[in-house]
């Protein structure tokens, strides 16, 4: 898998984090999470955020070594993942969580109370905050992934065909 970038994208609380974690661990590839690496509390910090994760992930792409990439991406951040692919020659697999948005919002809004982070926002701050993310995919191989039903969610179909199709871009 080496040279590989699998883009783990989609709205918030449509479970990318979770899945992330688990694939990250299951391969053994690292992780780099836009949430884990710097802190923002608003879109006005983001720039300062993003400007810091590119970089990291960048450094692994010098080794020619796998990695995940895994935040709520939109069409913006599509120049500097392109630019990354084509330096390193990188191929991706851009898995990609979506839910209904009213699902996702309820999710969003029950982390925040479970972890006592910050107060319940309403429906309309949640789809201005996601619509961008809940669009987002890309590169030639694309697994979509409805979790508005998790029993129905199959993490080692998922690992298989990410496998698959690293086997295949060989």
């Amino acid at each position: 898998m080496n040279n590989t970038m699998i883009i783990i994208s989609g709205m918030a609380a449509a479970g990318k984090t979770t899945f992330a974690e688990w694939i990250s661990k299951e391969l053994s590839i690292p992780l780099f999470a836009v949430d884990d690496l710097v802190y923002w509390e608003s879109m006005d910090d983001y720039p300062n955020a993003i400007s810091q994760y590119w970089p990291l992930c960048e450094n692994v792409m010098k080794q020619f070594s796998p990695l995940i990439i895994e935040y709520g991406f939109w069409d913006e951040q599509k120049p500097t993942i392109i630019e990354l692919i084509e330096k390193y020659s990188y191929e991706t697999i851009n898995v990609h969580f979506t839910t209904s948005v009213e699902l996702a919002h309820q999710r969003f809004n029950d982390r925040r109370k479970l972890y006592g982070t910050k107060p319940p926002i309403l429906l309309e701050e949640y789809i201005e905050m996601v619509v961008y993310s809940r669009h987002f995919q890309f590169g030639n191989q694309i697994i979509n992934v409805d979790t508005t039903d998790f029993t129905t969610v199959s993490y080692g179909d998922i690992a298989n065909q990410i496998l698959q199709y690293a086997k295949g871009a060989k």
